[in-house]
């Protein structure tokens, strides 16, 4: 897929790749380590990379986001097929333990779309191929046309589509809606009871951003969920491997905290505070934060 895109988009995400891979190499090291470490032709050469990598992102209006959306798309649509397929064969389902870590987030976000000011629709934001939409409704999202799903990727949406997609709501006739888009760029209708994120916001290419748009999307009282069934250590180890597909680890508690302190317009309070990396908590809980949008 890469191959395919325009001469200068294709330039620029060889370059965005190899300036991330070298800034995540460098950014761990004192200043001391990088001069003893680095040759200086290697210096010399990420920094021509960068110049020119900018260059190119200011002459043809290429953004940082759209560099990583070009990874994100192509990884996860050459590897729809085969991962909705592994899916099917395990029933949907992950290892007992990890599965049960889903089903408590999913049956969060369910509880909130029945409560007395609910709105009745619930979104998952990279949904992926539909892989917790069988466990969203095992809790009790009883009609179809309360999902909504979000991807990046086209051919995950069109797997998703194919496995859940005719179910219909007897009484309106609608069914679930799945969306091939940009989650941040998206213009969504309407509230959401919860707004889930199952392994997959640190797949997003702007964090903090994620999170504030997710916030305006929720209605008083809603709930912002964000589950990764094997940890934050486990997100570290894809950051450290591949920190061109995974940009940052979660947000621990304190880091939640204080997003919440510094933006008032965030209205958000922290509900469950996620467990530490490499913590028992981690090893009996997975990674799980939950925040109630407040008024």
């Amino acid at each position: 897929a890469i191959d395919a895109l325009d001469p200068h988009l294709k330039e620029a995400a060889g370059l965005y790749k190899q300036v991330t891979q070298f800034d995540a190499l460098v950014s761990p090291m004192t200043e001391e380590d990088r001069k003893r470490l680095i040759p200086l032709v290697q210096e010399e050469m990420a920094n021509a990379d960068r110049a020119r990598l900018l260059s190119l992102m200011e002459d043809h209006d290429i953004s940082e986001q759209d560099l990583h959306n070009v990874y994100q798309e192509a990884t996860w649509s050459a590897s729809a097929d085969a991962k909705a397929t592994q899916a099917d064969i395990a029933g949907n389902k992950m290892k007992p333990e990890l599965q049960d870590r889903i089903t408590k987030a999913c049956r969060i976000a369910v509880d909130a779309s029945q409560c007395e000011d609910s709105v009745g629709r619930v979104l998952d934001v990279g949904c992926g191929h539909g892989s917790i939409v069988l466990s969203l409704t095992e809790e009790g999202l009883g009609n179809p046309d309360m999902y909504v799903g979000v991807d990046l990727s086209p051919e995950m949406i069109n797997a998703a589509v194919e496995r859940y997609g005719s179910e219909r709501n007897g009484r309106t006739g609608n069914g679930r809606t799945f969306i091939a888009a940009d989650f941040l760029r998206h213009d969504f209708e309407g509230e959401f009871d919860s707004v889930i994120f199952c392994s997959a916001l640190h797949d997003m290419p702007d964090c903090l951003g994620t999170i504030e748009k997710a916030a305006t999307l929720l209605r008083t009282g809603g709930k912002l969920i964000i589950i990764h069934a094997q940890g934050a250590q486990h997100v570290l180890g894809q950051h450290k491997a591949n920190p061109v597909m995974v940009k940052r680890g979660l947000p621990l508690a304190q880091e939640w905290k204080e997003m919440i302190a510094s933006d008032s317009d965030l209205k958000l309070e922290l509900d469950i505070e996620p467990a530490d990396p490499r913590s028992t908590r981690e090893e009996r809980e997975g990674y799980l934060a939950v925040l109630t949008k407040t008024l």
